[in-house]
């Protein structure tokens, strides 16, 4: 029972960064928002996002020497954001120059709004009492007083 409020918690969380996104026109083709997961394993539930969220919000230096592929590569990533935007394909190899050549800068708030303090306490405290009563619930049936 708890761990389903934990998971109203979590998609709480998981809602007002994909909100966020929005809000920050940095939703173009939804891919984002789809590799936002909840993992639930047993009594354990964690909001996963992809590594590179956190580039959204930071932005990202120009690219080093002898630099690993991503996976997607960073031309088909582009050439998806390209699409979702209707920019011709072929400003994608002049966008991904731009990028090695100079970085691009970050949208401040993008993560760190949402998973503010601030934010986490009150979606949090909207699930308090219902976790609370749960677990009173749990311990009143394991004592035997029902």
């Amino acid at each position: 029972m708890t761990n389903d409020h934990l998971t109203e918690f979590l998609e709480s969380l998981k809602t007002d960064v994909i909100h966020s996104l929005q809000a920050k026109g940095k939703y173009a083709t939804g891919q984002t928002a789809q590799q936002i997961t909840i993992n639930t394993d047993g009594d354990s539930s964690q909001l996963q996002l992809p590594g590179y969220m956190q580039l959204l919000e930071t932005g990202r230096g120009p690219t080093g020497q002898n630099a690993l592929p991503g996976n997607p590569s960073m031309i088909d990533r582009i050439k998806q954001w390209c699409q979702a935007k209707g920019i011709p394909d072929k400003a994608a190899w002049a966008i991904k120059k731009s990028i090695d050549k100079k970085g691009y800068p970050g949208t401040p708030g993008i993560l760190s709004e949402p998973l503010s303090d601030a934010n986490v306490n009150l979606r949090l405290s909207q699930n308090m009492e219902p976790m609370a009563d749960d677990i009173v619930a749990e311990l009143v049936d394991l004592v035997g007083l029902s």
